[in-house]
Formats: structure tokens, C-alpha cells, sequence
């Protein structure tokens, strides 16, 4: 990876370049928030999933049932929970999913916030110097 061609991208712009990152932006914004929208349906979709897994098993009539002397509630606790492992995984990777195109809207925002700065600096100078 060379820093010297990433760095020397943010060289130098003209405002057409600067625009053009703006509308760049613009559109990642735009993706990564129809993203998150599906990464969160999918989540509530495996919260679900999971929900109705574990209701499942603690009804089936092969759950044990606590009772002195016999099975625990721990014992009927995980026998649920191995029942819904799965669904509960599902869960857990459509969670982390989320979060993660949670994060790439905000880091995309904070470049957007960075991007009209720098937009604002080129037509600043582009204007001093009286070049469009």
C-alpha cells in the first residue's frame, strides 16, 4: 500500500474535484443508509426467529421439566438454549452486522463533514486567485 498515492489524492484539488468527492460522499451516505435499513429488518427478523426458537423448545414436550428430585431449572434452561443455538447465532452475526453499517454511516458522515471543509478551502482559494 503506498501513502504516497493516497495522500497525494487529496492534493492540489480543483473545485471540480472537490464536488465530485462531495457527490461521492453524497452517495456512499446514501448506500450505506439504505444498508443500515436492511442490516436493521434483518436483525429484527433473527431477534425473531430467535424469540420464536426458544419458545419452541421450552414448550416442546421433549424439554425437561424441573421437579424435585428430577430436572433442574438450569437443565430446562439449557436444553432451550441448545435447542436455539442457531437461531440465537443468527442473531448475534445480524446484531454485529448492523453496528458495523452503523459505524460506516458515521465514518462516512465525519468524511462528509471533512469533504465540505475541504470543498470550502478550494473555492476559497479558486476565488483568490479568480480561476473557476
Amino acid at each position: 500500500m503506498s501513502y504516497e498515492w493516497e495522500s497525494a489524492q487529496f492534493d492540489s484539488w480543483t473545485p471540480v474535484d472537490a464536488e465530485n468527492a462531495m457527490r461521492w460522499v453524497l452517495r456512499a451516505m446514501h448506500d450505506a443508509q439504505q444498508q443500515l435499513r436492511e442490516m436493521r429488518d434483518a436483525e429484527v427478523e433473527a431477534k425473531h426467529a430467535h424469540e420464536s426458537a426458544r419458545r419452541n423448545a421450552f414448550f416442546s414436550p421433549d424439554c425437561p421439566k424441573p421437579e424435585r428430585g428430577g430436572f433442574t431449572v438450569a437443565d430446562r434452561e439449557a436444553f432451550v438454549e441448545r435447542e436455539a443455538a442457531a437461531e440465537r447465532r443468527a442473531y448475534e452475526l445480524a446484531t454485529a452486522a448492523r453496528e458495523a453499517a452503523q459505524d460506516r454511516l458515521r465514518v462516512l458522515n465525519s468524511q462528509s463533514v471533512v469533504l465540505a471543509a475541504l470543498n470550502k478551502n478550494v473555492q476559497a482559494a479558486f476565488n483568490v486567485v479568480g480561476a473557476r
